[in-house]
């Protein structure tokens, strides 16, 4: 395995945590379970962590073009989008209105696609190009 493919698993990885993690405290319920949620929000950080550093070196190595860095911000607020609807379910799920929930569940869909075409121009333009 060369250093994109193992870097395009490592954020799969990431993304499967997520959602199993995000998956398993819905069904659970609240209150949360202290451990499963815990891990949820680590592993979303560590994938925003990640792509960022990932496209950071990317971009050192040759500019990225028009289209990288518009999925790369649509990436970002999707990301961010997560983040606060998270914050906003985690205090009250009763209290937070439904459209909160449904973002929730929708962005997780959009940021992996979003995530997935940027890593994949990323690997078109440079093929060869190893991300130190």
């Amino acid at each position: 395995m060369n250093t994109n493919q193992i870097r395009i698993a490592a954020a799969g990885l990431f993304f499967l945590l997520i959602f199993v993690f995000g998956y398993w405290l819905s069904r659970a319920g609240k209150p949360y379970n202290t451990a499963i949620f815990t891990v949820h929000k680590l592993a979303a950080l560590g994938a925003v962590v990640y792509l960022a550093y990932t496209i950071f070196k990317v971009n050192q190595a040759a500019p990225l073009d028009l289209l990288q860095i518009a999925l790369a911000v649509f990436t970002g607020l999707c990301a961010l989008g997560l983040f606060a609807s998270g914050a906003v379910l985690s205090i009250r799920l009763e209290a937070a209105p439904r459209f909160v929930l449904t973002l929730h569940q929708v962005l997780p869909y959009l940021t992996v696609i979003s995530t997935g075409a940027l890593l994949y121009l990323l690997l078109l333009r440079g093929g060869s190009l190893a991300l130190q």
